[in-house]
């Protein structure tokens, strides 16, 4: 299992002027140097008024860093399901060109959400304009994976019933713990929908700092004394706490897609409040805990 950065979870950074101004298209060496992370999830809208080159020059960042862009994300859901025949026309032409976009961008992978009610017409007409999204994503070697949201794709079920209908080895889903938690039965939804994951996005609300007393004490290494034994104290000490994340527990919801034998990309995915940057690195933490006492258990 990799991670890789949600880039919406430091979005505040882009806010930054002056000296410390950070643009879209530093976002890899950014990635790299603050977050020690090799691989960044997109979205659309951050490439708004970018020409090709521009696109080109983040793939080219982030080769020069180590830090590979292998996610591209439609953030506004799509009227691929649409009655009306031009609206999921735009729909398909929509996809098809941040599919392109991706692939210029160096990414494996392009993802969306599709906004339609739960019945059989939305079902057959999302199926039919889905394939001609995957003809395009086939033909540049791009896989496609479905984002769930309320309708038509809330239910794991009927995700996995769409992705079935929809055929080939391209097509994939994107499950994110916050949905998972709201579906009122997240270890089922994972479980469920994880095998048909090759990004998970593990999304964190805010996170709470432990006090050490919490913590069980820590005896002072042998051979020291004084302040060389008070700060080897400490350093274990500050190893040890590990942040409490609010809102839901994280272990079963990683536990449940270990029990699948997910080993795909796990996407940090900070939507707090607080300083993004803090939020991942925050999120990174808590989630390294809790995969070793999965392993542990």
């Amino acid at each position: 299992m990799m991670f890789s950065l949600n880039v919406n979870s430091i979005r505040d950074v882009l806010k930054r002027r002056g000296k410390n101004a950070v643009t879209v298209v530093d976002l890899p060496k950014y990635t790299h140097d603050h977050l020690g992370l090799g691989a960044i999830n997109l979205s659309t809208d951050l490439l708004k008024g970018m020409g090709r080159s521009q696109i080109e020059q983040i793939r080219d960042n982030g080769d020069k860093v180590g830090c590979t862009c292998l996610l591209l994300s439609e953030p506004e859901p799509l009227d691929l399901a649409s009655l009306r025949e031009s609206n999921g026309d735009k729909a398909v032409e929509r996809m098809s060109r941040v599919i392109r976009a991706a692939s210029v961008l160096g990414c494996n992978a392009a993802s969306l959400s599709i906004n339609a009610p739960d019945n059989a017409d939305s079902m057959e007409l999302a199926v039919e304009r889905m394939k001609r999204v995957l003809e395009v994503a086939d033909s540049i070697d791009i896989n496609v994976l479905i984002a769930p949201i309320s309708g038509l794709t809330e239910d794991p079920d009927r995700v996995i019933q769409l992705v079935k209908a929809i055929g080939g080895f391209r097509i994939g889903t994107l499950p994110d713990f916050a949905s998972a938690v709201g579906s009122g039965d997240p270890v089922n939804y994972l479980r469920r929908l994880t095998p048909y994951a090759s990004v998970v996005n593990a999304t964190t609300m805010g996170f709470v700092e432990p006090e050490p007393s919490e913590n069980k004490p820590v005896q002072s290494p042998q051979g020291l004394s004084g302040l060389d034994a008070l700060a080897a104290e400490l350093d274990a000490m500050e190893d040890d706490l590990v942040p409490v994340h609010q809102g839901y527990a994280i272990e079963p919801l990683v536990g449940a897609m270990k029990a699948i034998g997910f080993d795909g990309n796990l996407a940090l995915d900070f939507r707090g409040s607080s300083d993004g940057t803090l939020g991942v690195l925050q999120s990174r933490d808590a989630i390294e805990a809790a995969l070793i006492a999965v392993a542990e258990s």
